[in-house]
């Protein structure tokens, strides 16, 4: 997972394209922002995306760090106000994308237990799709019934673990919310 800097220059990459994104039709906004030497690819601004780094970033920091985390916290706030409708609109589209993905995962659970093994990358649509459903108006039945079946499925077959993420992020997902991080499948079923 990436580093609190990586995180930090995709939220302000992502705040200086986010009024213009929420007026496009777009779901997926390419940035144009380099990552730290040796972190991976910036994926594409969404909502999800957004608020995944975000989350990451409620694990402990340094104070450097968490000040400018708190300045680009401000302005998501401000930008997120002016733009409400815009903003739940993208994040209910991509709650129920998120959604479908993830069951579209547990399908192929069950038919292949290879599938297990791609877990750990896997579960970002579901910390996706959590982050997407506290968004506000961004709840929605039919996420929420593929949402409930797939975890169904999911703790049927799961054995609770250690985080399935880098340590130092399961701060930032605490295991009541975030159950699905802490253990594997044992299988898919």
């Amino acid at each position: 997972m990436p580093t609190p800097e990586y995180d930090l220059r995709y939220w302000e990459a992502a705040l200086a394209d986010l009024e213009t994104y929420l007026q496009s039709p777009e779901l997926f906004w390419n940035l144009d922002v380099a990552p730290p030497a040796g972190e991976p690819a910036y994926p594409p601004l969404t909502v999800g995306n957004l608020l995944l780094a975000r989350q990451r970033l409620q694990r402990p920091l340094p104070a450097n760090l968490d000040a400018r985390r708190q300045a680009l916290e401000q302005r998501l706030q401000a930008l997120v106000a002016e733009w409400r409708a815009n903003w739940q609109q993208k994040a209910a589209k991509e709650l129920e994308m998120r959604a479908r993905l993830w069951a579209q995962y547990m399908d192929e659970c069950a038919q292949s237990q290879a599938e297990a093994s791609y877990y750990p990358n896997e579960v970002r649509n579901r910390v996706l799709a959590d982050l997407l459903q506290h968004e506000g108006e961004a709840h929605l039945p039919a996420a929420s019934e593929l949402l409930n079946h797939a975890d169904t499925r999911l703790r049927a077959h799961f054995e609770a673990g250690p985080f399935v993420w880098e340590a130092d992020l399961a701060p930032a997902f605490p295991s009541p919310r975030f159950w699905y991080l802490y253990g594997r499948p044992r299988h898919c079923g």
